[in-house]
């Protein structure tokens, strides 16, 4: 009996979901990390006038397609069928799984030919179906209604910061890595990523106060889960990050602003993985159907 007086007759208890496995959340990680860190690279190249680009080594530009590649390959381990993915083409109107495939088809082929042939409308082309990819999954796992925690209109949003946070954290990690120049843009870059990231987490935790949803995201409220998220993949950053900011001589190329900087986008890159290996095996309980009478 609930708070109304009415009594509830469990048919079916909460389960969790066994439709979405690790192939899922290898495609949600590396998709999203990839097209984040094309949009933040791109970004970046903006903001440092194109000194950026002409810095960053071969491979850099070629990091994204390959990391959304894989993600999408990750996908035909768990097909039934891997051969019928062109039939997704067919219902891009209505399924965000069409969306997120179609814009995977753009993003790889432009990202690949503006490395090769550099060229601005390249460029914006790949950056829209790098959108157009983070948007997809974000709403995808929305879309799933029987799924509690899943089905709350804050998930695209939450997609799309821990898309940018964990693509963030990879530019900073090979920036540092190739040792280009640490340029005050880029760290402020990953700032707001990691800070943006943090607060739609949070809000997302305390989106609702009903018990399904309690129950569901219990997972991700616990001491590890909040170590590896909260803690290890914002605040960590967030702290390493300030002190990149307030340290004098940012720009100049030495060896302790290199370490805080990679330390800085590994932590990131953890925090977004965590988040999504969270909200789809732990979290992804179904609802319960009941009789109320």
């Amino acid at each position: 009996m609930d708070e109304q007086g009415v009594i509830n007759v469990e048919l079916i208890s909460p389960m969790k979901q066994k439709r979405w496995g690790w192939p899922a959340v290898a495609n949600f990680i590396l998709g999203g990390a990839g097209a984040g860190f094309y949009l933040l690279s791109f970004l970046t190249m903006i903001l440092e006038a194109g000194t950026f680009a002409l810095s960053e080594p071969a491979s850099f530009g070629l990091l994204a397609p390959v990391l959304v590649s894989l993600g999408f390959l990750a996908l035909t381990i768990e097909a039934v069928r891997p051969l019928r993915g062109r039939h997704l083409f067919r219902h891009v109107r209505h399924s965000w799984i069409s969306r997120e495939t179609l814009a995977g088809a753009i993003f790889v082929p432009a990202a690949v030919l503006d490395w090769l042939f550099p060229h601005p409308a390249l460029g914006v082309l790949a950056v829209a179906a790098a959108l157009g990819l983070m948007i997809s999954q974000g709403f995808i796992v929305y879309r799933a209604r029987a799924v509690t925690a899943w089905n709350v209109p804050i998930m695209p949003l939450l997609f799309m910061s821990s898309g940018l946070a964990s693509g963030g954290g990879l530019v900073l990690l090979v920036a540092a890595l190739d040792r280009l120049p640490l340029a005050r843009g880029l760290v402020v870059i990953g700032l707001i990523c990691v800070v943006l990231n943090l607060a739609v987490w949070l809000l997302y935790l305390r989106w609702s106060h009903a018990t399904p949803f309690r129950l569901a995201t219990d997972a991700l409220c616990r001491p590890i889960a909040v170590i590896l998220t909260a803690v290890l993949g914002h605040v960590v950053p967030l702290l390493l990050l300030l002190l990149l900011l307030i340290r004098p001589g940012v720009d100049a190329r030495v060896e302790l602003p290199h370490v805080v900087t990679a330390l800085s986008g590994l932590a990131m890159i953890v925090g977004g993985m965590s988040q999504k290996v969270g909200i789809i095996l732990a979290a992804g309980y179904t609802r319960e159907i009941a009789l109320r009478h």
